[in-house]
């Protein structure tokens, strides 16, 4: 009894002695102590770097709120390094800048004409930030695009950030994280990222416009890609959400045009080797519909449905070849082709990886094309009998 007793002495106070550590959080922040950072804009400085960050006011966003107080507050901090730039933050806001909301990330053309790998080099390696945050370019100043005044009803990074979101409504635009963009700067794939500027007249109040691609080779900017060179290399990546294809009619009258809605959409790169030289085969598949057309007649018969459909597969087809083109031209393989090689031929691949700057402008690659329109909401009713 007395040793059972001595036992759970023995247990209560290793229990009383446990909850001395176990109680709370060691690392804790309360919310009053925090600057919500919700995007970031990187600019070089005459002395090393210029972060902008874009803070919540959360005081104001509270269902109490702060009578006439603003929503956000921008922070623009000089810094030798990144890390130190964040840092000198303390003598600009009164809160320390908490990471895990981050949005976007704005980066000038200017810095990523020099290199990027020092600027997300901190963001890459501090276990405060999220790597899901959206990356883009701008030619503009990154500190101008974070304090825009932007026509929203909340913070203008939100309204960015939704508004790249919405890519995937035409997929002329790209969209990458930093996850993303670190795990191909480690390959031979070169990154896409959308291009952001202001634009004036938006409601009486500044706009944000995302338009085309910048092609980030290693983590060097290289040039821009139009909305349809964008969208070329999205459908060979397999990323075309939606969007629209407008192309001339079976007429090829210059007043006529036809509009087809992408409703699916799906990709397959095939790398082989023929007498000693790589070929990229390249399939891609597509399902939509006609959305507007006003010179078709007969759309009931199904040799016109088919028609049509080879007119969509030339078009997306163009869409495509304009792409190589410009990427071949550049020498950037922002396709993949080269991961592609890698997984088939692994042991090949070894030996000519670095020389794949010598073999990808002169790289075959053959396109094939197959679109199916699968409701094309028709306004002609098959005659009756």
């Amino acid at each position: 009894m007395k040793y059972s007793r001595f036992r759970k002495i023995i247990l209560i106070c290793l229990l009383c002695f446990l909850f001395l550590f176990s109680t709370g959080c060691w690392n804790r922040k309360e919310i009053d102590t925090l600057a919500f950072v919700i995007a970031v804009g990187i600019d070089s400085s005459p002395n090393g770097f210029l972060v902008s960050t874009q803070v919540a006011n959360t005081a104001a966003l509270t269902k109490e709120g702060v009578m006439n107080a603003p929503n956000y507050f921008v922070y623009s901090i000089q810094g030798k390094m990144i890390f130190d730039a964040i840092r000198n933050s303390t003598h600009s806001s009164p809160n320390k800048l908490f990471w895990s909301h981050t949005k976007v990330m704005v980066l000038s053309e200017e810095i990523a004409r020099k290199g990027l790998k020092q600027e997300l080099e901190y963001f890459a390696r501090d276990a405060e930030e999220r790597r899901n945050f959206l990356l883009v370019i701008t030619p503009q100043s990154a500190k101008d695009i974070i304090q825009a005044d932007v026509k929203t009803t909340s913070i203008p990074a939100l309204s960015l950030s939704e508004l790249l979101e919405g890519y995937k409504y035409t997929s002329q635009t790209a969209y990458i994280n930093l996850n993303d963009f670190l795990r191909e700067y480690h390959t031979t794939t070169c990154s896409l990222l959308p291009e952001v500027h202001i634009v004036k007249n938006q409601g009486g109040k500044q706009g944000y416009r995302v338009s085309r691609a910048a092609i980030i080779k290693g983590d060097k900017f290289i040039s821009y890609l139009t909305r349809k060179e964008t969208r070329g290399a999205l459908w060979v990546q397999g990323k075309v959400k939606s969007g629209i294809i407008v192309t001339r009619c079976l007429n090829r009258n210059k007043k006529d045009w036809i509009s087809f809605e992408i409703y699916k959409a799906g990709a397959k790169i095939k790398a082989e080797k023929k007498s000693g030289k790589f070929v990229i085969n390249v399939d891609i598949k597509e399902q939509g519909n006609i959305a507007e057309a006003s010179c078709i007649k007969n759309e009931v018969n199904p040799k016109k449905i088919r028609q049509l459909e080879e007119l969509e597969e030339e078009a997306i087809k163009k869409e495509i070849k304009s792409s190589l083109k410009k990427a071949q031209e550049l020498n950037t393989d922002i396709f993949g082709f080269g991961e592609a090689i890698h997984r088939t031929y692994p042991k090949d691949w070894k030996k000519i990886e670095k020389k794949w700057d010598a073999i990808f402008p002169t790289l075959k690659v053959n396109i094939k094309v197959k679109t199916k329109i699968t409701s094309d909401a028709l306004i002609e009713r098959k005659p009756q009998k």
